[in-house]
């Protein structure tokens, strides 16, 4: 007992503690160089899994970004970032919240350095992992998400369809890529489920994210386009500025309603406010604008008016 406390006072852990709290609490580019530096610290991991230990929300996030920077590292490197990620989840009892934001946002970067997680997870492995746990469901995150963003829309419905009787409902982040890959192939049920997985969390924006990316993958949808501005209006990413990814999506809606001044201004404000690494968001920007510029000299061709409410609107 008494050598485990000297352990908790080493001046080493104390300068990595007192480091971590220092760090800013949302993850950025920057951040994440500063908190990759504070690895080699002595003690860092020990820092490390004490930040995550805590009832402070902010030190919690701090410990997070850590936890991102880490695995990072681990996905430059062309190791299998998946479970290390898993790993750090279950170490810090990761709610299904903290999952969906920590594996959404690396699903994307690895996928982007040419280290998806499909080349690390399998669906007989993945179904064999507990999604009750934070490592298990740690590990259905970063699969499910990477097919996602891989448009893999029936690979994610043959997932659920295989297993075992008995698995219902699961997370709502888990539900919403289900319901995302629903609504990508244009199956109406999923805007049942969409439903369901915003009354559970509809406050959550990687949710959001999910179910907006499906009403825009899918076709002849009922409302579609004015669902997708109803999640931007009532979500929780009213509450702020939206962006580039959302302000993308708004645009695409407001075009299948045919407004496309409002489109054109999305889609300019997505593009004004990217970071310069998003260079992937940056070129279906620029695809949307074009084709909201195509749009629009077609119906001034036409000779219909270039804003309206369209159809769906009408309809509602």
């Amino acid at each position: 007992m008494e050598r485990q406390a000297l352990r908790d006072r080493h001046p080493g852990l104390e300068a990595a503690k007192a480091a971590i709290r220092a760090l800013p609490p949302r993850w950025t580019a920057a951040s994440e160089r500063a908190a990759g530096g504070l690895w080699r610290l002595p003690r860092a991991a020990d820092a490390v899994e004490y930040a995550l230990g805590q009832g402070d929300e902010a030190l919690r996030r701090r410990g997070w970004v850590m936890v991102r920077a880490r695995v990072a590292e681990e996905i430059g490197s062309g190791r299998d970032w998946t479970r290390e990620a898993a790993g750090w989840l279950a170490r810090g009892g990761a709610t299904w919240r903290e999952s969906a934001r920590v594996t959404g946002d690396l699903a994307w970067r690895a996928r982007a350095e040419g280290f998806s997680a499909l080349l690390f997870l399998d669906d007989a492995y993945v179904t064999a992992s507990d999604p009750g746990t934070a490592f298990g469901r740690g590990l259905w995150h970063s699969y499910l998400t990477t097919l996602r963003y891989d448009f893999r829309c029936l690979a994610i419905e043959e997932f659920f369809a295989g297993l075992p009787s008995g698995r219902g409902s699961q997370d709502p982040y888990t539900d919403a890529l289900r319901a995302f890959a629903l609504l990508g192939r244009s199956r109406t049920e999923g805007l049942e489920l969409m439903e369901a997985v915003v009354a559970r969390a509809g406050d959550e924006d990687k949710v959001v994210h999910a179910l907006l990316h499906g009403l825009w993958l899918g076709e002849n949808l009922p409302r579609q386009a004015s669902l997708m501005l109803d999640l931007l209006e009532t979500s929780a990413l009213s509450e702020g500025l939206l962006g580039p990814e959302a302000l993308f999506r708004k645009a695409g809606a407001l075009r299948r309603l045919k407004r496309y001044e409002p489109a054109l201004a999305a889609v300019q404000s997505a593009i004004d406010c990217l970071d310069p690494g998003e260079v992937v968001v940056h070129a279906d920007c620029v695809r949307e604008r074009s084709l909201i510029l195509a749009e629009r000299s077609l119906h001034a061709v036409a000779g219909l008016p270039a804003e309206q409410d369209g159809g769906e609107r009408l309809a509602d």
